[in-house]
């Protein structure tokens, strides 16, 4: 399975797979290809899906304390 078609099965890959390829292109240099962009967004995607939630909530709290204050 090459690179592009991790990325084209975002679902279906690993999150060690997906880092490993991130991790591959930034150590020869390709941090400028589309490959990279993509598979950059797919982790960014799964880490805002993953903790975006947890950010929200923090925020939300974080708020509400002001106006108490």
């Amino acid at each position: 399975m090459s690179l592009d078609d991790v990325i084209s099965n975002n679902t279906a890959s690993s999150d060690f797979t997906l880092l490993e390829g991130l991790y591959q292109l930034a150590v020869t240099g390709h941090t400028n290809d589309w490959e990279f962009e993509r598979l950059n967004n797919a982790v960014y995607e799964r880490l805002l899906s993953s903790y975006g939630n947890l950010d929200r909530a923090r925020l939300a709290s974080a708020n509400s304390q002001q106006l108490a204050d």
